[in-house]
């Protein structure tokens, strides 16, 4: 169980006033029988910067390396489980990581539930970087944002998600110079600057899908106002799978990036029935 950007494993575990728990949620679903009865292992991932995207990067760390060479042989170690039905998923940048293990790891994850995943960078990372990149430049760069982090300034600006957004998916995806990601817009003209940008595009899933083992079952779903417009890309990523006569199912909803919490039970529900088959 991946987090989304700012989100983190063991904050589904938080008690919530006038609000069902996650946890509780998903122990009410498996009594049901609408989730699977299985091991859900909740990824501690969090960063100073907020998320890692579940890859390894110079700028954030080695994440995927922490999952594939540290989480995953702790969990076999200490738990019964099963050597061929494991499942990753995640919503936004948890089902971006969701989408880059599963593709890049196949024989252990055979199943991905990717919600709303980080995707189609064109339309959800150009619009945040082009808003940020004038508020940087004046309060410092990244070394700028740190400092507001440390003094507690940065959480009261009404634009901090944007900054924070934007400096944490530059030093997961852009070449570092002086410790500052390389950004792939000009921030005197806007302009895109296209050997830069290729480079962030490397991370893209609409890129690296298209180079990687596709024989995961993969379940996707997006609302259709989502306010990263994501989902342009994960309707792209359905069709992209496809084509690669990958197993994938598509479910699209009426709603915002900010319902995907009620999209689990539905997806769990769809893995419940796969593994019954």
């Amino acid at each position: 169980m991946l987090s989304g950007f700012t989100g983190n494993g063991p904050s589904s575990f938080n008690v919530k006033t006038f609000e069902i728990g996650a946890a509780t949620k998903l122990d009410e679903a498996v009594s049901r029988g609408e989730a699977p009865r299985a091991l859900f292992v909740y990824v501690d991932a969090m960063t100073f910067w907020g998320g890692s995207q579940f890859i390894n990067s110079e700028g954030m760390g080695r994440y995927e390396d922490y999952i594939i060479d540290d989480l995953i042989p702790a969990i076999r170690k200490n738990f019964n489980v099963s050597q061929s039905q494991w499942c990753v998923m995640g919503g936004s940048s948890g089902g971006y990581g969701a989408l880059h293990l599963a593709s890049k790891h196949p024989s252990l994850f055979g199943t991905a539930i990717a919600l709303a995943p980080d995707s189609f960078f064109e339309a959800s990372l150009i619009p945040e970087i082009r808003t940020a990149l004038p508020v940087l430049k004046r309060i410092g760069g990244v070394k700028g944002v740190r400092e507001e982090l440390l003094n507690g300034k940065l959480m009261k600006r009404k634009d901090w998600h944007t900054l924070l957004n934007a400096v944490a998916m530059g030093l997961c995806y852009a070449p570092l110079r002086a410790g500052e990601p390389v950004w792939p817009v000009d921030v005197e003209t806007g302009l895109i600057n296209e050997d830069v940008w290729r480079q962030w595009c490397k991370h893209d899933p609409l890129i690296f899908l298209k180079s990687r083992d596709l024989k995961s079952a993969y379940y996707l779903d997006a609302g259709d106002r989502d306010q990263f417009q994501l989902q342009y890309g994960t309707r792209q990523i359905r069709d992209l799978l496809r084509q690669a006569r990958a197993d994938v199912t598509y479910v699209g909803f009426d709603g915002t990036h900010f319902d995907l919490g009620e999209r689990r039970l539905p997806a769990w529900q769809w893995l419940s029935s796969l593994w019954r088959r």
